[in-house]
């Protein structure tokens, strides 16, 4: 299987699996989702021309960040929704299933570059890992807001973060 068609595979999976989530979302979290949605649906159609390109005659499509992730401004927004509405325990797990999937498409991204003979396609698997490891920081600040409101309600950190 060649990395593109893997690529295509596992964000077409994760797609999958945020259009259920968000179908079941609260609202708190339902615009994190639609963001993360909006960033599958583009990678996909970046991929599904990608994986038509034969690298030696023309280049990979460009990865613009803005159009992929969205803007600041509406993951400022965004987040100061998810904030205002409180959090609850089904939010935090559905939010650590979208990072842990967003993480490991990252780690393919990363292996993908590095084990990719032509400069382009190290540069394109490069840049769709720039794209993730930012989505991933993305959805980890809202992560942390959830874990924030619950230390202040148990008084203690409740998980440790960062182990294993």
């Amino acid at each position: 299987m060649l990395p593109i068609q893997f690529a295509f595979e596992l964000e077409t999976s994760i797609d999958i699996q945020v259009a259920g989530l968000s179908a079941a979302a609260t609202t708190g979290i339902a615009p994190i989702i639609a963001l993360v949605d909006s960033c599958q649906k583009e990678l996909l159609q970046i991929l599904s021309i990608a994986s038509t390109i034969n690298i030696d005659t023309t280049p990979y499509p460009d990865i613009n960040e803005n159009q992929l992730i969205g803007s600041d401004t509406s993951w400022q927004l965004a987040t100061q929704n998810t904030a205002a509405s409180g959090a609850s325990m089904p939010a935090l797990m559905t939010l650590w299933g979208i990072y842990a999937a967003i993480d490991k498409s990252m780690q393919f991204y990363q292996q993908a570059a590095a084990n990719s003979a032509h400069p382009q396609t190290r540069l394109f698997f490069s840049s769709l890992n720039h794209v993730k490891k930012i989505l991933r920081r993305r959805v980890d600040g809202v992560i942390q807001i959830y874990y924030n409101h619950f230390w202040g309600q148990l008084g203690f950190a409740p998980f440790m973060l960062g182990k294993g």
